[in-house]
Parts: structure tokens; C-alpha cells; sequence
């Protein structure tokens, strides 16, 4: 068997079980070169806004990838400090992209672990609730600050980042999915809140409603 064919049934093989941790560092090196490092900032939890890992999740998969022919490595020596390892996406990796962009994704995962807090809500003090909530309120409307900053930040740069046909448009595009999720849970956070509160006042009115109101023959009768 030809070398060629070898190495194009090898990236058969094992392009089938790429992540989507894999998928997500091709889209990111198929807009420039860049650096390991240069890739794990845009991942940083919370806020990476096209895929969430650690660096100890994304050099193993760059590796893979650069074993797979689908990523370059080129080592750029600095005047000062240590050499930096750029990567850069090949030609078998743009066209794995391609391939995989256009099919059908994988069913997302719905578990989310605040859920099952919610749905166990009243279990616990009305107390301990309200401040669960009041505290995922308040992470989520720092997320929702901090994105909306960087949504300003690629607009002003760039006023047709927007645009489909413009090289940023991805970002744009990952930026407004990230921000929509974030309102959606802050609004959904407030809805449960609000719930709460609404039950402890209608609680506290029933309590005050049913007690019996003390009369002036009640007082005559205690004499």
C-alpha cells in the first residue's frame, strides 16, 4: 500500500472519533495561526464563547491533531523568552472541517445541574432559596456584562464584524449565541424568584388573614 493511501485510511480511521474539542481548535486555526496558548485564552472558562476546555484537555488534542497530518507546528524562536510553538491548520484539516461542518450535530446534552436544584427548590428555606438565586442572578448578569464588552469591542473594530461574508463574522455569530444563552438563564433565574416571592407573601397573608381579630367583647370578656 502506498504511503499516501496509508496515511488517508489512518485519517479516515481516526477522524471519525475526532471531539468536538478537536472541531472547535480546527475552526479557531482556520481563521489564522496560532498558539497553544492563543487557543486555551479563547476557551477559558466561563466565557469561551465557541468551546469550554483547560489546557490539559487542549494540547493532548492538538497533538492528536498534529499526528493526524490536520494541524502544522512551527517553532518561532523569541529574542527574549521561551520559543513559540505556532500552529497552523493543513489542507486535510480544512477539508475534515468541511466535511464534518455540513453534517448533522450530535444531540446536545440537556443536563444542566441547576435544573435539578430548581426542581428541588422547595425543599429547602425559602431563605437559603432566595439567596441560590440571587447569586446565580448576579454570575450571570457579570457573564452578560463581560460579553456584551467584547460584542462592542469586535463592532467597534470592525462595523461589518455583523456581516456574513466578513472573517470575523464567526466570533460575531458565537458572541451572540453565548449572550442569549446568559439572558435566557438570568430571565429564567428572576421568573423562579419572583415565584418564591410571590408564595412567602400570599403565605404571609393567609397567616395574618386567619388569625381572630381581638374585639372590644373579647377584652370585656378576659376582665
Amino acid at each position: 500500500m502506498g504511503r499516501g493511501k496509508h496515511r488517508a485510511r489512518v485519517v479516515d480511521t481516526l477522524s471519525a472519533v475526532l471531539s468536538s474539542l478537536s472541531y472547535a481548535i480546527l475552526a479557531l486555526l482556520a481563521t489564522k495561526p496560532q498558539s497553544g496558548y492563543d487557543i486555551a485564552r479563547q476557551m477559558r472558562p466561563p466565557l469561551g464563547i465557541l468551546w469550554q476546555a483547560k489546557h490539559g484537555q487542549i494540547y493532548p488534542e492538538l497533538a492528536r491533531l498534529v499526528k493526524l497530518g490536520m494541524v502544522e507546528v512551527e517553532r518561532i524562536d523569541k529574542r527574549s523568552g521561551p520559543p513559540r510553538r505556532v500552529h497552523t491548520i493543513t489542507t486535510t484539516g480544512k477539508s475534515e472541517l468541511t466535511r464534518w461542518i455540513v453534517k448533522s450535530p450530535q444531540t446536545r446534552p440537556a443536563n444542566d445541574e441547576f435544573v435539578i436544584k430548581a426542581y428541588a427548590l422547595r425543599r429547602v428555606p425559602a431563605g437559603a432559596a432566595t439567596s441560590l438565586l440571587n447569586d446565580q442572578i448576579e454570575t450571570h448578569e457579570h457573564r452578560i456584562a463581560a460579553l456584551e464588552q467584547l460584542l462592542e469591542a469586535l463592532t467597534s473594530r470592525n462595523a461589518r464584524s455583523a456581516a456574513f461574508d466578513s472573517p470575523r463574522f464567526g466570533e460575531y455569530a458565537a458572541l451572540r449565541r453565548a449572550l442569549g444563552f446568559e439572558r435566557e438563564h438570568a430571565a429564567w433565574c428572576r421568573w423562579l424568584l419572583a415565584e418564591l416571592t410571590s408564595t412567602q407573601k400570599s403565605a404571609r397573608r393567609t397567616r395574618t388573614d386567619g388569625q381572630p381579630a381581638v374585639g372590644k367583647s373579647s377584652v370585656a370578656r378576659r376582665r
